[in-house]
């Protein structure tokens, strides 16, 4: 990670501290809040089921004596006892009088626990009956207890939750009226829209009666999760209920409710402190990118312009301003590079000085060589002549036939040296590899004695950006060299093909090859081997060569020749690589 990465980080590290500190105890508190409340509501609800509950049972016991004191009840008993034995309608007569007095379960029973007459069950007429015969041995009239009761259904018999009762009716022996309440699915609803929340009715082993919910769908739900994810309750808490006695319920109810409304405030004042964690967090990273990028840009610009001198541009500066100690090192940066610069012109003037002398230097041993033999014979012819020699005529004619080639010899070496220092730039042009390598061999048509030429060209060669001329010039002085390299015959060996954005143009020969401690020298001005040489033909070439673009190298492998090789641009690299191409 870059310094101005780990400074933009490190503010919001700064921001978001306090902030999650603050977030913490503020959601804790909240979440307390929402749990004491809800405890509170809770209890309401719990008492308001009670209470309902409480009013069921007080209804079925006063619906049961309102019909043990009812007048058809007493002329039902009348006329029982009057007949003798029970009548055939009587197994009916409780399903007349259960609807209108608001019960479920309604059964008028003998003495014994005998069924006369059974709204809920009337197939158990003249039958004990096991759930309700018992009352009046369990509690007393008036009161009303939580029983499961058979009754039938669409589905056939099936038990049902009830809230019952009994009261003692007319007869000679006196009659009992037991009836109560179901606990059904509708009630359970009734419950739960009295509490806003939700009722689950389990029987004592656990498996659910009846069960409602006024809570919201869907939206509640995600409320909650919000709700739990933020730290509030952790569960839904329940009140539970106990239906009959305390050590053994029958059944129970439990009552539970959805907190929402403080759900969401408590999770809306959560995402507020997100928000605003999310927004510190945000400006202190911007502030801290904006301070980093003033404490680094400076260091960018260093790194930059370093990188630049590493690459070999010592022209490189720092513009970018700074203060305190960044300031005093981008200062001495752009000084050191100064001073390179500087120190680098110096270096390259005292080299070209040198080289210049060395120059000078090979060029004044090469013009003394023929100097000595023109002293010479012009000395010689002056004693010829003064001593009146008959054979002065073959004298003279061999001194001056010297002195001509030892004055030629200078000219040849004055002229291979105006040249060097007076190259001219090449005027480029798209020329055709093809044609480079084809003119070069057309001006030898005939191989000299004892001479194999070979010729490799490859096919579609693109095009290179040269001066035609030079490049000819090039290509000549490697022929000629290799020619003289194989006095005694060999085979000479000309390769064009492509070599990535380049066209190589490959000389070779068969002849001696050249030592390698003369390899690296071959290049250097007046270094040669041959007799007469002037040694600035491959220092010419080179310098053609890399001023187009390209380069001039050699090779030679122990006893296998030595093989020279132009590398010249092709046309479309050369032009994307000029200057603002």
């Amino acid at each position: 990670m870059t310094l101005r990465g780990k400074l933009a980080l490190a503010f919001s590290l700064f921001a978001a501290v306090p902030l999650a500190a603050t977030l913490v105890p503020v959601s804790r508190a909240l979440g307390r809040a929402l749990t004491t409340e809800h405890a509170a509501r809770l209890d309401g609800a719990a008492a308001a089921v009670q209470k309902e509950l409480a009013r069921l049972g007080e209804h079925a016991a006063g619906a049961v004596a309102d019909l043990a004191r009812a007048p058809e009840l007493e002329a039902f008993a009348r006329d029982r006892s009057a007949d003798g034995a029970e009548l055939a309608e009587a197994a009916a007569r409780a399903g007349e009088w259960m609807g209108p007095r608001g019960l479920d379960v309604l059964a008028v029973l003998e003495p014994d626990g005998r069924v006369v007459s059974s709204g809920h069950l009337p197939g158990r007429a003249g039958d004990p009956d096991p759930e309700l015969g018992d009352l009046p041995d369990a509690v007393r009239p008036g009161r009303a207890v939580p029983r499961v009761v058979s009754r039938a259904g669409p589905e056939g018999v099936e038990p049902v939750l009830a809230l019952v009762a009994w009261a003692p009716g007319p007869g000679d022996p006196p009659l009992r009226v037991a009836g109560g309440v179901a606990l059904t699915e509708a009630r359970a609803a009734r419950l739960a829209a009295l509490t806003g929340g939700a009722v689950v009715i389990r029987s004592a082993d656990g498996e659910v009666v009846a069960a409602a919910s006024a809570e919201a769908p869907g939206p509640a739900r995600g409320w909650r999760r919000l709700r739990l994810l933020f730290g509030g309750l952790s569960a839904a808490p329940r009140r539970t209920i106990p239906l009959g006695p305390s050590e053994a319920p029958v059944a129970r109810v439990e009552v539970s409710l959805a907190s929402e409304g403080l759900a969401r405030a408590e999770t809306t004042v959560l995402l507020a402190f997100l928000g605003a964690l999310a927004a510190g967090v945000a400006a202190a990273a911007a502030l801290g990118a904006v301070v980093a990028a003033r404490i680094t840009r400076p260091l960018e610009g260093l790194r930059a312009a370093a990188a630049r001198v590493a690459g070999g541009d010592l022209a490189a500066r720092v513009e970018v301003r700074a203060g305190g100690e960044v300031g005093e090192l981008v200062r001495a940066f752009n000084a050191m590079t100064q001073d390179l610069a500087q120190g680098r012109a110096r270096l390259a003037q005292a080299e070209r000085i040198a080289a210049w002398r060395e120059v000078a230097r090979r060029l004044a041993h090469e013009i003394k060589n023929p100097l000595t033999p023109i002293a010479m014979s012009v000395e010689t012819l002056r004693e010829a002549h003064a001593q009146g020699r008959a054979d002065f005529p073959e004298i003279f004619d061999e001194g001056t036939q010297a002195i001509g080639e030892e004055v030629r010899r200078l000219k040849r070496i004055v002229d291979e040296f105006s040249r060097f220092a007076r190259l001219p730039a090449p005027e480029r042009s798209e020329v055709p590899a093809e044609e480079l390598a084809s003119a070069v061999l057309a001006l030898f048509p005939a191989a000299p004695a004892g001479v194999e030429v070979e010729r490799a060209i490859a096919p579609d060669l693109p095009a290179v950006l040269a001066d035609r001329d030079q490049v000819m010039q090039v290509l000549l002085n490697l022929v000629r060299n290799a020619l003289d390299a194989m006095p005694s015959g060999g085979r000479l060996r000309l390769v064009a093909r492509s070599d990535g954005d380049a066209v190589a143009f490959e000389v070779s020969d068969s002849g001696a090859g050249i030592a390698p401690a003369d390899l690296e020298r071959v290049f250097e001005p007046y270094f040669t081997t041959k007799p007469g040489g002037t040694g600035l033909g491959l220092a010419i070439a080179r310098r053609i060569a890399e001023e187009h673009g390209g380069s001039l190298e050699a090779a030679s492998p122990p006893g296998a020749g030595a093989t020279f090789t132009l590398r010249l641009p092709v046309a479309a690299a050369a032009v994307r690589q000029a200057p603002g191409a």
